[in-house]
């Protein structure tokens, strides 16, 4: 299912990732996209953010989230939302990750939006600095 308004990215990508459905979660993001790991490391493109969301998902037994904010500039949306997952530790216990996200996404040219740069723990503080 496409987002047919930014908005629709966050709930599409929940129920996607609460799926374990991989392919679900990457028809969300453009093929050469930008994003973050939730150390903050960059990820480049739809390979290496198919490589994290992978191992994300073998890990993440929930997720919830909620758009928080949405600011449109024509085809170029900023979003965030906040978001809490349960994750499954290598010793089989369970903790809770929570964060506050900031993406840009993209409207298609068939109107729906994928996402173009994606920041999952947009509130936390980073060394790094993502250059094109």
């Amino acid at each position: 299912m496409p987002a047919n308004e930014p908005s629709d990215l966050h709930r599409l990508f929940v129920d996607a990732v609460n799926a374990h459905d991989l392919d679900a979660v990457m028809a969300l993001f453009e093929p050469e996209s930008v994003g973050l790991d939730l150390d903050g490391n960059t990820l480049r493109g739809g390979v290496a953010m198919r490589e994290f969301l992978s191992g994300f998902l073998s890990v993440t037994r929930s997720l919830e989230g909620q758009t928080r904010k949405v600011i449109l500039a024509g085809d170029i949306a900023l979003i965030s939302s906040n978001w809490r997952a349960v994750i499954v530790t290598p010793g089989g216990s369970s903790v809770t990750s929570e964060g506050t996200t900031a993406e840009v996404a993209r409207r298609q040219a068939d109107g729906t939006w994928r996402l173009l740069i994606d920041d999952p723990q947009f509130l936390h503080e980073s060394l790094s600095e993502v250059k094109s």
